[in-house]
């Protein structure tokens, strides 16, 4: 049987003062009725003890509260895609 390679690809650029990132995926996208909520603290799609939860919710409250960015989901053709928008500082500007 055919089993589909994997792919992961990570993009990035950078303009007008914001730094975007991209992670995308093959791995079909996320459901339309769980998309509102992969970000909520406590919810996961595993099973059991398999998954708390906890990691895209820390990672949005990492994006948008530490360093005031934004991260959202959407699908593309073949999978997920997750976008991180971060503001740039300028050059010698401490954290």
């Amino acid at each position: 049987r055919d089993i589909p390679v994997k792919r992961i690809v990570i993009r990035g650029d950078a303009k007008n003062g914001t730094l975007r990132l991209e992670v995308e995926d093959n791995g079909g996208g996320v459901p339309v009725e769980i998309m509102e909520k992969i970000f909520e603290p406590y919810f996961t799609t595993k099973f059991g003890s398999q998954g708390t939860g906890i990691g895209l919710y820390m990672s949005k409250v990492i994006v948008e509260k530490n360093l005031q960015g934004r991260i959202v989901v959407f699908n593309k053709k073949e999978g997920a895609c997750f976008s991180i928008t971060l503001p740039m500082q300028p050059e010698g500007a401490e954290s």
